[in-house]
């Protein structure tokens, strides 16, 4: 974006990172507060979790947008205010030019078509009493939508499509895995072909194995429909592998936003940078060598977060910052989300990007790091090869 239209959009009162003009959808100083309330006869409002408080992104047609961050970050409950199941506190979710996020449940029937969500759990996500058949074929009958061969041959279909075999319409979700079950979920996803589509930790109670093929069988789907992803997540590895942008979120707020390779290759902000750290290196020779960022003390509560920089009472730079006034700026002041760089935005005073841990996280190899390893192992071999044999030494 220009800096004229940043500005533009700053006089609108649009955060920059949700004005993007080529966006399905732009969120805006999305909030979310779940209200505490104290008494038995006459309640009255004693508080309020800020579940999410004040998230602003944007994302393109076609495009992933990852949320990542640890439990209770909030990214969760923004997915499910995309998709209208929480009702949004204060706030903008604009789909195609349109604002949703005061649209009633009648008014939102005629998007659900359009806006659809996998859940976390593929057990608790399906109907037990139900069959497959039924659950896959829900959105057609609850939106009247006319198929030509019928639902029955559309729905087996959709199992086709999803790896599942059609012959089993008429089973039930328990004579399923889990990720057979996830499977399922994501036929019911895509039966109405939505343009959006909230992928709420979608792998994350699944083995590793079948992850894989979950991730791919997304991606896959994504090309086929040109399908619109909000993956929500807290696996970095799995992020990088299926996001285009990534956004991380840390007790209801966005710390970072930028691009995948961006983001992975010149991190900036300090939870980033632990969250990087602690994503494990398959090799034992670079997992020995790497940092390991610690964060100090629990996540705060989101019934009364920390004054200023929320992250200021666990990041690593703020307790090396030595100058009172700059920890003062960061105990008093909130720190914007700010364009730092190109379509890089980050929330810190300090921000400071941090390449050796991003290469400590790189699961490929550097063409300096393959010639190093050949190095060394040719002087191993040679070495190998001029040593006396055991017969030889006894002579």
């Amino acid at each position: 974006m220009s800096k004229t239209a940043r500005t533009e959009a700053e006089a609108d009162g649009v955060h920059p990172a949700a004005a993007r003009p080529d966006a399905l959808l732009a969120v805006n100083d999305l909030k979310k507060h779940f209200p505490i309330r104290q008494g038995i006869l006459i309640q009255r409002q004693i508080g309020a979790v800020r579940a999410v408080d004040g998230v602003s992104f944007s994302v393109a047609p076609g495009e992933t947008l990852g949320l990542v961050g640890e439990s209770g970050c909030g990214k969760s409950t923004t997915g499910r205010m995309l998709s209208k199941l929480l009702e949004p506190t204060a706030g903008s979710i604009m789909f195609e030019g349109h604002d949703i996020a005061r649209y009633s449940r009648r008014r939102m029937r005629a998007l659900r078509t359009d806006i659809q969500m996998i859940f976390q759990d593929p057990y608790s996500s399906l109907n037990p009493r139900h069959t497959i058949g039924t659950i896959v074929g829900a959105p057609f009958r609850i939106q009247k939508a006319k198929t030509e061969k019928g639902v029955k041959a559309e729905v087996q279909g959709l199992m086709e499509r999803v790896g599942l075999n059609p012959e089993h319409y008429n089973r039930y979700p328990h004579e399923f895995s889990g990720g057979q079950r996830q499977r399922i979920g994501i036929a019911r996803a895509i039966a109405l072909k939505p343009k959006l589509i909230v992928c709420d930790e979608p792998v994350s109670a699944l083995d590793v194995s079948v992850q894989a093929q979950v991730v791919n069988l997304l991606e896959d789907l994504q090309n086929d429909f040109n399908l619109t992803y909000i993956f929500v997540a807290h696996d970095l590895s799995v992020v990088r592998h299926i996001a285009d942008r990534v956004a991380v979120m840390y007790l209801g707020k966005i710390m970072e936003l930028t691009d995948r390779d961006v983001l992975y290759s010149t991190p900036m902000h300090p939870y980033t940078h632990a969250l990087m750290s602690a994503v494990p290196v398959p090799d034992p020779k670079k997992e020995s060598r790497r940092e390991r960022i610690l964060l100090v003390g629990d996540l705060p509560s989101p019934i009364n977060p920390p004054s200023g920089c929320v992250f200021h009472t666990r990041c690593p730079k703020y307790r090396q910052i030595l100058s009172e006034t700059d920890k003062q700026l960061c105990r008093d002041v909130v720190p914007l989300l700010d364009l730092k760089k190109e379509d890089h935005f980050v929330a810190c005073h300090f921000p400071q990007v941090r390449a050796d841990i991003a290469a400590a996280v790189d699961v490929g190899v550097t063409a300096e790091e393959i010639e190093v390893e050949q190095a060394e192992e040719a002087v191993a071999v040679a070495a190998a090869e001029a040593a006396p044999a055991p017969e030889d030494r006894q002579n």
